[in-house]
């Protein structure tokens, strides 16, 4: 085989964790990915591959090959599918890094019909609460939920969102329900430890007046999802994204508070992934998969009036705590 199938076998070995996965992928024998392993060490000086009998990983060589690899195999992948035109069918391993909360809540429910609808395409999630390097990271794709400011991304975007102060009946019928922003002082929230703007929530007076109060807790979290998990079981007040809660919010698990005082905003969110000449046909298959469930609107503003319609039933739970006090 050519040096593009050493190139292609070695990265199918590193993204499959080894040689037999990697073997099946390529209809080869294990031993067949062994041998052209080891020619392209012979042709470069250099090994790329620590083999144990239980394990494969990279050197320091192969690491920095691999990341330079990867990415000249995708354009060529790109090219070919740029010429191939609708014919060339979207395959390959996709890799998606998203926070925790959205991907769980709005990513990972869509997985089954995109894979229906894609079954060359592998999919591996990676879930982060935090902006990561994709291109170090080795994704191919990130879902952001603010403003791209990288200019070495390429960002579509899929939607917004806004967030909402939010409680569980449970905490209410406990502590009672502020009803005037300054009340905040006397109720706890569960803390963001990964964005401080979180904590300090943003309300707006008839006046036109605008502030942001800092909210106490004792309960600290970097990650959305657990943030929402915790105000879900009673532990406070929490300052949560709509895609998030409008589920529960209907539900009547959740209920929003100082509606009439929040200065609310609207936040984007992106689809972002490495510039570059060609995009590759899984990246873009995805993409255009997301812009199409996400639009005209996503689901969490489409569903609002069934969120709307559990205003009865909030006020029924409020009642019953303010009754408690």
């Amino acid at each position: 085989m050519n040096r593009y199938g050493e190139m292609e076998a070695f990265v199918q070995v590193v993204e499959s964790g080894g040689f037999t996965e990697a073997a099946k992928k390529l209809r080869l024998t294990p031993s067949g990915v062994s041998k052209l392993i080891s020619r392209l060490e012979d042709r470069l000086g250099a090994r790329l591959l620590q083999r144990t009998t239980r394990r494969v990983s990279l050197t320091a060589e192969g690491r920095a090959y691999f990341d330079e690899l990867r990415g000249i195999l995708a354009e060529i992948d790109a090219v070919e599918a740029s010429i191939g035109g609708a014919e060339a069918e979207p395959r390959g391993l996709l890799r998606v890094n998203v926070a925790h909360g959205f991907g769980m809540s709005q990513i990972v429910p869509l997985v089954p019909d995109f894979a229906a609808r894609y079954p060359k395409i592998d999919v591996r999630l990676t879930f982060t609460d935090h902006i990561v390097d994709l291109v170090a990271e080795g994704d191919d794709l990130g879902i952001r939920l603010n403003e791209v400011r990288d200019e070495n991304l390429i960002a579509r975007r899929l939607a917004s969102y806004t967030r909402m102060i939010c409680g569980a009946p449970s905490y209410f019928e406990r502590h009672g329900i502020p009803r005037r922003p300054e009340d905040l002082a006397q109720h706890t929230a569960i803390h963001s430890n990964n964005v401080e703007a979180l904590n300090r929530w943003p309300m707006r007076w008839q006046d036109g007046r605008r502030e942001r109060i800092p909210v106490r807790g004792r309960i600290y979290s970097n990650s959305g999802d657990a943030l929402f998990h915790l105000c879900r079981e009673g532990m406070g007040l929490a300052f949560l994204a709509d895609s998030l809660a409008y589920r529960e919010i209907a539900a009547g698990e959740l209920v929003t508070v100082l509606d009439d005082y929040l200065d609310r905003q609207s936040w984007p969110i992106y689809a972002v992934y490495p510039a570059r000449k060609h995009l590759a046909a899984k990246v873009r298959a995805f993409v255009d998969f997301l812009v199409e469930r996400f639009s005209p609107q996503p689901p969490w503003v489409t569903d609002q009036p069934a969120a709307r319609s559990s205003a009865a039933m909030s006020s029924v739970v409020l009642s019953k705590a303010q009754t408690k006090r």
